[in-house]
């Protein structure tokens, strides 16, 4: 008697031929493909939802209405070629991948496969050394990034629009440029004035000085030199104060319209030394850190913290305590409809990324299925249809929100009528003004103070 795997098709072994007389009975293909066509094997599927990958339209009762997205679809369209109908399951209390117990054991959508509960898992899933020493993976059907994903630091205020035309070097530059500017117009004219011809006035220290001072706020004076050698040095001193003071005006209404960001972090340097906590839905970036010949990415690990639901990582996130590792996908889409109101995002993407991964269908250990779905992932990428899966899934969810977000279309249209037409400059815009003009106030009273004090001694 020959016996033959059923593999997905039933349960046991079934008799295909008979050995008699030294031959077959029957004339059959002895090792025939038995994962060309499942003959409508039902196959387990496990997944959650994890947008823009894939969507979970629920009810108000939790029931799922509708499931969708890019790799739904991919998982639906090897259904069709190999000929198997699917069955989705999520991973038990929102464990999502799922971790490793102190037993040796998993959670999540990893246990499921390690105890043969599910046949399949997806979920943006990253082919992993650790994954792979538990379930076997197809081959790759497209790359995400991970990146670090912080809270967008708030604006600087507007008091200090002022000193925001010029860099702090150049600020120096000008108190310097200030400061011996009257000193040499003084000098030039003292020696003028030793052989005649130059005003007395600006052979005074004190006038020299509040004379070049007012050349830098473009006040005009009455006083004119009279020697050659005073003009000539007046006139570039002209110069000079007439193009700092423009490039000044011109820089400044810019700076009175729009916010000022400050100098965030951008680089994993700049997160290390931040002291904030870095924050995952698994842990298997720890276990990467600590392997990386990164040094600051090695240090990351002592603050590395692993949340156990992805809406956990929210709130530390908005108050400014951590930065979270995502994939770019996921990301994107979340700054997108989650944390962007009126074309103003509360979060952000650093600059620098961590690594790039290989995205594959999870399996059971030692799963059959593998290299069939491995040779079709690869036709699959090839043929382009990951990208319309993907653009497919976000036109419906659009629609759906559409659908049911009124409110977003509201606050879509006052955001356009707010950006029609010029801004008017508020008290807000212009509170550093107002700051130099009380500090100016402040500056001349103490002076009147003072001058009583002297002259009442």
């Amino acid at each position: 008697m020959m016996y033959m795997n059923q593999l997905y098709w039933g349960p046991g072994v079934r008799r295909i031929n008979t050995w008699y007389h030294h031959s077959f009975t029957r004339q059959l293909d002895l090792f025939p493909d038995k994962l060309a066509d499942l003959q409508g094997a039902v196959l387990k599927v496990s997944t959650f939802h994890f947008a823009p990958c894939n969507f979970f339209h629920r009810a108000e009762n939790g029931t799922v209405l509708l499931r969708y997205g890019m790799e739904i679809e991919v998982v639906k369209t090897v259904a069709r070629v190999l000929n198997f109908t699917l069955t989705f399951m999520e991973p038990p209390n929102g464990e999502n991948w799922g971790e490793e117990l102190e037993n040796g054991s998993w959670f999540g959508l990893i246990g499921q496969l390690q105890r043969h509960e599910a046949d399949i898992g997806l979920a943006n899933w990253f082919v992993s050394w650790r994954y792979l020493q538990v379930v076997d993976m197809t081959a790759p059907y497209r790359t995400e990034v991970m990146i670090f994903m912080a809270l967008t630091e708030p604006p600087l205020p507007h008091w200090q629009s002022p000193a925001f035309p010029f860099h702090q070097w150049t600020w120096l530059a000008v108190l310097l440029g200030l400061i011996v500017s009257g000193p040499c117009l003084f000098l030039v004219a003292l020696a003028s004035g030793q052989c005649g011809g130059e005003r007395s006035n600006l052979q005074n220290l004190s006038f020299a000085w509040y004379y070049a001072f007012g050349l830098h706020f473009c006040e005009a004076h009455t006083t004119l030199p009279r020697s050659t050698s005073t003009q000539i040095f007046v006139l570039f001193f002209w110069l000079y104060t007439m193009i700092l003071t423009m490039v000044y005006s011109a820089n400044l209404k810019s700076f009175l319209l729009v916010k000022k960001r400050p100098t965030v972090m951008q680089t994993l340097q700049d997160l290390y030394e931040s002291g904030l906590e870095v924050s995952a839905a698994v842990e298997l970036y720890r276990y990467e850190f600590a392997m990386s010949s990164n040094p600051y990415l090695q240090r990351l690990t002592e603050v590395y913290r692993y949340y156990d639901d992805l809406e956990k990582l929210f709130p530390p996130l908005l108050q400014g305590r951590t930065v979270i590792l995502l994939p770019r996908s996921y990301t994107d889409y979340i700054i997108k409809n989650r944390f962007t109101r009126r074309g103003v995002s509360s979060a952000r993407i650093m600059k620098e990324h961590y690594q790039t991964y290989n995205v594959a269908l999870g399996l059971q250990r030692h799963s059959p299925l593998k290299s069939k779905l491995s040779q079709l992932m690869g036709w699959i990428q090839q043929s382009g249809l990951v990208s319309k899966f993907f653009l497919d899934s976000l036109r419906l969810d659009a629609s759906l929100r559409k659908d049911g977000g009124g409110d977003d279309i509201v606050s879509g249209l006052e955001d356009v009528a707010e950006a029609d037409g010029v801004i008017p400059l508020s008290i807000d815009h212009m509170q550093g003004l107002f700051l130099i003009t009380g500090l100016g106030w402040f500056c001349s009273i103490l002076s009147f103070t003072l001058e009583r004090i002297i002259l009442s001694y």
